[in-house]
């Protein structure tokens, strides 16, 4: 039938996106330089079709768990086939989001992942405060961007931030231990660490 032919050939397109995908951002390169290792959880907020929600199940292992967080149900099913051909699905926990929330518990993952999403949104703060709530103390956040300059492919120069717009950004969302890299030819690496807040009693 005709819709089946046009699905087989929607998915085909994924398969070749993440073929194109992987030249300009290695996954698993950019995944060991963030730290990832077995036995990790990482929530991938803006998951898409898995990019690197399904490398990250691959690295973790079977002790490590993967949540992948995204708005759009066709992307998450797209995932999750996606995820039984590889054979990581039972690591990986899908969840689709509503508007810029992050359906996910407080301080209930050690790793967030937001890969080519923040530029996006219209509050890229409010949704790395969101991104801190669900991160447990002292638990990491990494970030892919676009670097601020024209390039062949990717968002208007507008919606691109300088590497000094995410870093007053995240300190502004309660992350401190920033950490930055230009990823060639394009991109941006971003790290940083939740501010562990101290509460004293009695406002000793």
């Amino acid at each position: 039938m005709p819709m089946d032919s046009h699905k087989h050939n929607h998915n085909h397109n994924h398969l070749m996106n993440f073929a194109e995908r992987e030249k300009l951002l290695p996954s698993r390169q950019i995944l060991e330089h963030f730290g990832l290792k077995p036995g990790d959880s990482l929530a991938d907020l803006g998951c898409g079709f898995g990019y690197f929600a399904i490398r990250a199940a691959e690295m973790v292992g079977p002790l490590g768990r993967i949540d992948a967080v995204d708005i759009e149900p066709e992307r998450l099913k797209v995932l999750a086939a996606r995820a039984e051909e590889r054979q990581v699905r039972e690591r990986i926990r899908i969840h689709q989001a509503e508007d810029e929330s992050v359906p996910l518990p407080a301080e209930s993952v050690a790793i967030v992942l937001i890969a080519g999403v923040l530029h996006e949104l219209r509050d890229p703060l409010a949704y790395l405060r969101e991104a801190s709530r669900v991160l447990s103390a002292g638990g990491r956040i990494w970030i892919i961007e676009w670097q601020k300059k024209e390039t062949p492919m990717g968002p208007p120069l507008a919606d691109r931030k300088s590497t000094e717009e995410w870093s007053s950004l995240l300190e502004a969302a309660g992350f401190d231990n920033i950490w930055l890299q230009p990823l060639a030819p394009s991109h941006v690496l971003l790290k940083a660490v939740k501010v562990s807040q101290v509460h004293f009693p009695n406002g000793q």
